[in-house]
């Protein structure tokens, strides 16, 4: 019975000197009133063969640490801190790696441990002399590499032998000093390298301080959570650029990326905007350089389809994107200068800042193809008319930026011009519409007398298909097919002869009228830039067919190929009318 009273007194004592303690003036007023009701109300005593627990259940807020989380208990000076930390891995048997935990996460934290016998006094430390730090200008530095199941704290007291509550209060600010990119102290990695300063008996320097920072010709960072304007500016563009490529770019929100070796990594899309692309790669995207080099090797060789893009301060968004689609894992990335080819009725060569082939497609026809320029005025871009016929056919032009805006896209297109062509039934209907393209008036049907003799007795005459005078000659031009003497009769009385009784192709035919008219013209694969950019980094368009002025001075193209609405659109904004001989086809 003396054993069961006395042990009873000993959990009260163990629940009422903490109490006290938050009680007592000198704490804080905030942290003193969350954890007099959390103790209070939530302390409970767990039993163990010769000794009690007392402990509470805490949620985990945001940017809580295991340290942080028992500095705020006083518990980091006590003399039994670490059976205290050791007790948590055996009181939350599911926190596999105590230095990662998450915000609303309940997790159990020790507060006391008492002996089932009672308290026993505890042991004098022995007092040696009290060591302190190096000024950071002197510190010596030791790189550690973090080993699988390795804590900062861990690491710490394995290498010196330094009283708790001096490792949280001064040596672990002192290691976020000389490792900047150490957030969080409770969250290290296998193979990333930590700055430790150099501790040991035999020093005995001046205390920590700050040091004021010496003035350096560099760059000023911005302040934490605030963006400069061409931070704002790049990350814009980017997402304007890559978004218009069809890809998914994400910079708002939280991504978590779970590692095999177990934990994860936390990245705020605002800072470190993800790319997720068609193909399934994922770009992390350092904008301000900021995640270390280690963590971005640790998520790649986890990961194969992930990948790191750190931007420079002097990144421009051209280099920047340069960097970017280095990293995408496409399947062609051409540079300005070089082309991607597509055959079919109206040729088309691709190029431009870059021109890429994202994904390799069946055979030799990529599924999508993607032309990407910078320009500098509205005339650079590519009409809007020749980006909806591109993409009917998987093919993407990207101009950055938008200098017309979305409205022309909207706006009201005239309907495309096309040369007029003479009803059904008309004879010689492509002839006579080039007679009349040319300014040239002509009779159909002409009887023409050779020889009209009043004494000879007999009268030659010709039918002529179609008759004209053009510069003072006679001309004619022959569909029924007369005899080669008939011809050779009519040139020796100075008439000239055009027999196209024999060929029915209607280029061919346009060709011929053309030049029995006097008309110049050219017969081959005319080639239009989309844009006033150079070829280097153009699209160009190749239509095949005859080109020449008519009698007003418009220019004219016959083709004999099949042109799409919105390339007539475009040819007539170049200032060209087309004529489709497909309709003179037989």
């Amino acid at each position: 019975m003396k054993k069961r009273f006395f042990r009873s007194i000993a959990v009260l004592f163990a629940l009422l000197i903490p109490l006290w303690y938050v009680s007592a003036p000198g704490v804080n007023g905030k942290e003193k009133d969350t954890y007099s009701i959390s103790l209070v109300q939530r302390a409970t005593v767990k039993k163990a063969r010769d000794r009690e627990v007392v402990y509470e259940p805490y949620q985990v807020k945001k940017g809580d640490y295991i340290w942080k989380i028992m500095r705020r208990r006083g518990l980091l000076e006590k003399p039994n801190f670490n059976e205290l930390y050791d007790e948590i891995k055996k009181l939350n048997p599911s926190l596999t790696n105590l230095d990662l935990i998450h915000p609303g996460e309940t997790i159990l934290i020790p507060l006391n441990i008492v002996s089932a016998k009672g308290y026993e006094k505890g042991k004098e430390l022995d007092q040696e002399p009290e060591k302190e730090l190096v000024d950071l200008d002197e510190a010596d530095l030791e790189n550690y590499v973090v080993k699988p199941g390795d804590s900062l704290t861990k690491i710490i007291k394995n290498k010196f032998e330094l009283p708790s509550d001096f490792v949280y209060e001064d040596y672990l600010r002192l290691v976020q000093k000389f490792n900047p990119a150490l957030t969080n102290p409770d969250l290290i990695f296998p193979n990333q390298v930590i700055r430790l300063p150099i501790y040991s008996p035999e020093m005995v320097r001046m205390p920590i301080r700050e040091q004021p920072e010496k003035a350096a010709p560099r760059k000023p960072r911005p302040a934490k959570g605030k963006d400069t304007a061409d931070i704002l500016s790049l990350k814009k563009g980017l997402k304007a650029i890559f978004n218009q490529m069809g890809e998914e770019w994400v910079d708002g929100g939280e991504q978590f990326i779970p590692l095999k070796s177990g934990g994860q990594v936390n990245l705020k899309a605002d800072s470190f905007p993800i790319l997720n692309l068609n193909n399934g790669q994922r770009i992390i995207v350092d904008i301000k350089n900021e995640l270390p080099e280690e963590i971005g090797r640790l998520i790649e060789a986890d990961w194969e389809d992930y990948g790191i893009v750190h931007l420079a301060q002097d990144d421009t968004l051209k280099t920047a994107t340069g960097k970017i689609l280095s990293a995408c894992n496409y399947h062609t990335v051409l540079q300005s200068g070089d082309y991607l080819k597509v055959k079919g009725d109206v040729g088309i060569t691709i190029a431009g800042d870059w021109a890429i082939i994202p994904q390799k497609g069946e055979g030799d026809i990529p599924e999508r193809i993607i032309a990407l320029s910078f320009i500098r005025s509205p005339s650079e871009q590519t009409p809007q008319m020749v980006k909806a016929y591109l993409a009917r056919l998987g093919i993407t032009a990207v101009d950055y930026p938008d200098l017309l805006g979305p409205e022309s896209a909207g706006a009201d297109v005239p309907a495309p011009k096309e040369i007029a062509i003479m009803k059904e039934g008309v004879d010689f209907p492509l002839t006579t519409l080039l007679l009349d393209l040319a300014g040239q008036p002509f009779s159909r049907t002409l009887e023409i007398p050779l020889y009209r003799g009043e004494d000879s007795g007999f009268n030659v005459i010709i039918k002529a298909d179609i008759f004209f005078n053009r510069q003072g000659q006679d001309c004619i031009i022959d569909f029924t097919g007369l005899s080669p003497h008939t011809v050779s009769l009519l040139r020796k009385h100075r008439i000239r002869v055009l027999p196209l009784s024999r060929d029915g192709v209607p280029r061919r035919i346009t060709a011929s009228v053309l030049e029995f008219l006097g008309i110049p013209f050219a017969s081959k694969e005319h080639r239009f830039p989309v844009a006033a950019r150079p070829e280097t980094r153009n699209i160009m368009l190749s239509f095949s067919g005859i080109t020449f002025a008519d009698e007003e001075g418009r220019m004219v193209l016959a083709t004999d190929k099949s042109i799409p609405e919105e390339l007539i659109l475009f040819l007539n904004k170049s200032g060209y009318h087309v004529l489709d001989l497909t309709r003179f086809e037989r």
